[in-house]
């Protein structure tokens, strides 16, 4: 099968954004209209959430609204097209501001938030405010920024991120909030906050340029790393990316040996934080968890277009699958059955044999859901947590494509993949077995679930 990876890779020529551009009338139309052509000619079936013939009204609206203004920068662009987009309720589909914004000296946001229909909520100090930031604030709730409410707040966040449902969209902002706060939020060189309706703070805020300064005190991120607890008899394998296939393969083998030898009975798999990427990471994590023949996949759509065509062509593919996919004739949509494309899983000897505990949030996307799904399908453990932000039915297989006058990028999804055991009506994400505050979900597996 074609495997669904986040962000293909593809051999071309980087364009370096100008944070000065300035776009005519025309461009901006040009914009529009290969915006539109490249949804409509690879996504699967984007139009299955509001209709082809609104989606084409919202977007006359939006153009004929943006080309009075003065100038129209490729931000303005963003602003006025992206809730557009986020109407097609597809998670993968979208324009892709934080490029754009990485290439500006951005101001820090000192938060690390939570974000639900509740409202936006502290989940930890970034590590540039440790020593400026002080007092017991994790979990509160902020209630204004720079004089936007709470409720303000949110409606914008789940206007801007793209998702299946609105919980998925305003839990998936909380990647993005820092590039948010820099669009729409900011008010000068400080922030202030309202904390539970009394506390008030005004925090200078740190850009880009002055981070290498403060001492980061040894935060690292790792795609996938795991820590021994042996008072519990328990490790905690921290998974934050599908990444790097033949390194992840060696991680589990040592990992699994690494158990074994210090007779590990528990074992916690934490995918809040995940993303997504590489599905075959998920079959070589499976291969030591369950005991029988499986696949992460019932079937999946594929759309056959030009446009990708081109795109595989130059990512430099060499595959049955990259062939089989050329003959395809454009504009049809073909079905890969997975049903006897079973994966064998390891010998006795190799699998884990102890209790498997997964840790799930509404961050937990693409390939890292489809995981979570397979794992549920084929009970190798209990879930902890709150449902997922991809769905077991989702859109995959995204392209990216850079936009001719805005140069923004264009992520759109080519194909959609029905998760093992799905049916036409499971519109929704991995439902844990165990529902708490996905910040809590390891807390809980640890203190209630391990003994």
């Amino acid at each position: 099968m074609l495997r669904k990876i986040l962000y293909i890779s593809v051999l071309c020529p980087i364009v370096i954004l100008s944070q000065t551009i300035e776009m005519t009338t025309k461009q901006v139309r040009e914009d529009i209209d290969f915006l539109i052509k490249n949804i409509d000619e690879v996504s699967v079936d984007p139009y299955s959430r509001i209709s082809r013939k609104n989606f084409l009204l919202e977007m006359h609206n939006v153009e004929n609204t943006i080309v009075k203004q003065p100038t129209i920068s490729p931000v303005d662009f963003y602003k006025a097209l992206q809730p557009v987009i986020v109407k097609l309720e597809d998670g993968h589909t979208e324009l892709n501001i934080s490029d754009y914004v990485a290439k500006t000296d951005y101001l820090i946001f000192p938060f690390s938030v939570r974000v639900s229909e509740d409202g936006v909520f502290i989940k930890s100090i970034k590590s540039t405010y440790n020593e400026s930031v002080t007092g017991d604030l994790i979990g509160m709730q902020i209630t204004d920024i720079n004089g936007k409410n709470s409720s303000e707040i949110v409606e914008l966040l789940q206007h801007y991120t793209s998702g299946e449902s609105k919980k998925s969209r305003l839990e998936l902002s909380e990647d993005y909030f820092n590039d948010y706060y820099n669009l729409f939020l900011k008010k000068g060189n400080a922030v202030e906050i309202s904390l539970n309706k009394s506390q008030k703070l005004n925090i200078p805020l740190l850009r880009k340029s002055e981070k290498k300064s403060i001492a980061s005190k040894g935060i690292v991120t790792k795609s996938y790393y795991f820590d021994v607890k042996k008072d519990k008899n328990c490790a905690v394998f921290t998974f934050n990316q599908f990444a790097d296939p033949e390194k992840f393969r060696s991680f589990l083998q040592n990992m699994f040996a690494d158990l074994k030898a210090h007779y590990i009975q528990n074992l916690i798999i934490d995918i809040r934080n995940n993303g997504g990427g590489n599905s075959d990471l998920g079959d070589e994590l499976l291969k030591y968890l369950v005991a029988k023949p499986f696949s992460q996949y019932e079937k999946t759509l594929v759309k056959y277009s030009d446009i990708r065509k081109e795109y595989l062509k130059a990512s430099e593919i060499d595959s049955t699958e990259l062939k089989n996919y050329l003959s395809g004739i454009s504009g049809t949509v073909g079905v890969i059955d997975h049903s006897k494309n079973v994966i064998e899983p390891k010998n006795e000897n190799e699998r884990f044999t102890g209790n498997v505990y997964l840790l799930i949030s509404g961050q937990t996307f693409s390939s890292a859901a489809d995981f979570a799904n397979a794992f549920k399908f084929y009970k190798a453990g209990k879930i902890i947590g709150s449902e997922t932000g991809g769905f077991i039915i989702s859109p995959g297989e995204v392209i990216e494509r850079q936009l001719p006058n805005s140069k923004l990028f264009l992520n759109v999804s080519s194909t959609k993949d029905f998760n093992i055991g799905a049916t036409e009506k499971d519109w929704h994400g991995v439902i844990p077995d165990i529902q708490v505050q996905s910040e809590e979900a390891l807390n809980y597996a640890l203190d209630r679930l391990i003994k």
